[in-house]
């Protein structure tokens, strides 16, 4: 196991495979591919599913080709570190149980190749926002997700979700350069308290624009999404880096 790592987020693999969604996952997969080769260590930082959600012991069945891949690398050594995002958040014994990755509902300080990770998705951050603030606290209540398992049928949860999914992507188009930089900027000063506490790098998601931040010897990462920009956190071993995928029959956005 070499010490390099790469750092994923926002992929939002769809629960409709159409042709677009096929071409994603083929280039997903050679990234993966890559990471096994390598022997890397790979974080997933939120948002991997666009929705995920286990009924007990049913689950999602447009997502199969991507469990079989993740148990592949998991087959052959490859750590998988799993930060639930405000999509899926959920995350339950089959990911952890059947596929063999390490699941983290909360933000965590992570030491790997002798440096401090503070990993988080990085929904919530922004204390301002005091609307998503009152929702997260009732989507991660243990009641509503009991809830959400055994009152509502599995095809409602999904139909429910690719609502919500629609509205999100509208939600998304809608924002500016200007706006979604002035979101990572308000994460800047949890990032550099955490620096004088002796962590080397800070890294997030959720935002879907990609940035890399220096603080002396210290990093703070958005890593951008994998929808738009490919893009992905990489660490060699002594630095960290960010790094964008090239993507062959796909429209992507450069790295700002």
């Amino acid at each position: 196991m070499k010490n390099t790592a790469y750092f994923i987020s926002d992929v939002h693999l769809r629960l409709q495979v159409d042709d677009l969604e096929r071409e994603r996952r083929k280039e997903l997969f050679l990234l993966m591919d890559q990471i096994k080769v390598e022997q890397a260590t790979l974080f997933i930082v939120g948002d991997w599913f666009d929705f995920y959600f286990e009924y007990g012991s049913v689950v999602t069945q447009a997502y199969y080709d991507v469990y079989a891949k993740m148990r592949e690398l998991v087959e052959a050594g490859i750590n998988i570190h799993y930060f639930g995002g405000n999509h899926d958040y959920w995350l339950g014994d089959f990911m952890a149980r059947d596929i063999g990755i390490q699941i983290y509902q909360e933000e965590t300080l992570i030491e790997f190749a002798g440096k401090k990770f503070w990993l988080l998705h990085g929904d919530g951050l922004d204390k301002a926002d005091v609307k998503y603030l009152r929702l997260q606290q009732v989507i991660r209540n243990p009641l509503f997700i009991w809830g959400f398992k055994w009152l509502i049928n599995p095809n409602i949860g999904h139909w429910i979700a690719r609502w919500i999914s629609r509205h999100s992507r509208k939600k998304y188009k809608a924002e500016t350069t200007e706006y979604l930089l002035n979101n990572i900027r308000k994460n800047y000063a949890l990032a550099e308290d955490k620096f004088a506490e002796g962590v080397d790098y800070m890294i997030t998601g959720h935002i879907h624009y990609p940035k890399l931040k220096t603080f002396g010897k210290s990093a703070f990462l958005t890593i951008g999404d994998f929808l738009n920009y490919y893009s992905y956190g990489y660490f060699d071993g002594l630095n960290l880096s960010l790094k964008q995928w090239p993507v062959k029959q796909l429209e992507q956005r450069e790295l700002p």
